[in-house]
């Protein structure tokens, strides 16, 4: 069964895109929930970051993702480490969420904000749906949805690839701006795929 990668710099609008697919029926699978989700029930996991990143990351029990962001998003050699740890338990999740839907969907998508930075993930999908937007509307939604500043959110972004690098792997791409039938480009993209 095919795997649609769904990806995008923060603040491009992914999730808001992955909405219309679920709404037309295709399941999807949000990485980052679920790799928050696993932050919280796999204890392996946690001890693993714990060793990576010293126990000031942990709080009451728990992972203290503020903490934890805190040491990653100000060092790119930290950040690929912690992604390289973590992210085989992430596609190991993946790999079973997705047997449930066999023979029942013609395909699933992932959505995932570092699939194409990171080999290991981008050899789970078959196809790559980039969603883009403006930085100033990247920036805008970050500081909105995470309380963040202005330069805390350009320096979370500057973390990350840019759009053009992105767009040069791209199978379908999507601009998440006002004024852009999301719905209508996902249609597109669904019948395209099950031809």
């Amino acid at each position: 069964m095919i795997t649609l990668g769904c990806t995008g710099g923060i603040g491009s609008g992914k999730s808001f895109v992955s909405k219309f697919f679920v709404r037309s029926g295709i399941p999807v699978y949000d990485s980052d929930s679920r790799t928050k989700t696993l932050y919280d029930e796999d204890k392996e996991l946690l001890s693993g970051l714990v060793r990576l990143l010293g126990s000031g990351i942990v709080c009451d029990g728990r992972l203290d993702r503020k903490a934890m962001a805190s040491i990653i998003f100000n060092d790119a050699a930290v950040m690929d480490k912690i992604r390289k740890f973590v992210y085989p338990y992430v596609m190991k999740d993946f790999t079973k969420w997705k047997e449930g839907y066999v023979g029942k969907v013609p395909f699933v998508v992932m959505e995932s904000a570092v699939l194409l930075e990171d080999e290991y993930v981008r050899n789970y999908v078959d196809k790559v749906l980039v969603v883009t937007a403006p930085l100033d509307v990247r920036v805008a939604r970050v500081m909105e949805r995470d309380g963040a500043t202005r330069n805390e959110a350009l320096e979370r972004i500057s973390n990350q690839w840019s759009d053009d690098k992105r767009v040069e792997m791209a199978d379908f791409v999507i601009c998440s701006v006002e004024g852009t039938d999301v719905a209508s480009e996902v249609e597109k993209i669904i019948g395209t795929i099950n031809r």
